[in-house]
């Protein structure tokens, strides 16, 4: 497994983690594409949890103007992803 793939699913079972005990959800009911808010009952609440969270657990800072990028799993991922490329860059 490459570098890339091994960081990509590292930070994918980080955000699971993250989420399920966020969402309070179990970790079957989480999948990559289901919807926070339609499919888990997420609000804007829970929103700025996560963002919380991952800032302390992967130390990467996600700006509240993207809460409404973070609509599942993915697009949490994409925005970690982009996010920490961000502060690798202003390092």
């Amino acid at each position: 497994m490459s570098q890339a793939a091994t960081t990509r699913y590292e930070r994918l079972q980080q955000l699971r983690d993250i989420l399920t005990d966020v969402l309070d959800l179990e970790p079957g009911e989480l999948t990559e594409t289901s919807n926070f808010v339609n499919d888990h009952g997420a609000d804007s609440l829970l929103a700025i949890d996560i963002i919380a969270s991952i800032e302390r657990d992967m130390g990467v800072h996600i700006p509240s103007e993207a809460l409404p990028e973070m609509i599942n799993l993915n697009a949490v991922l994409g925005l970690v992803t982009r996010y920490a490329k961000e502060a690798d860059l202003d390092a």
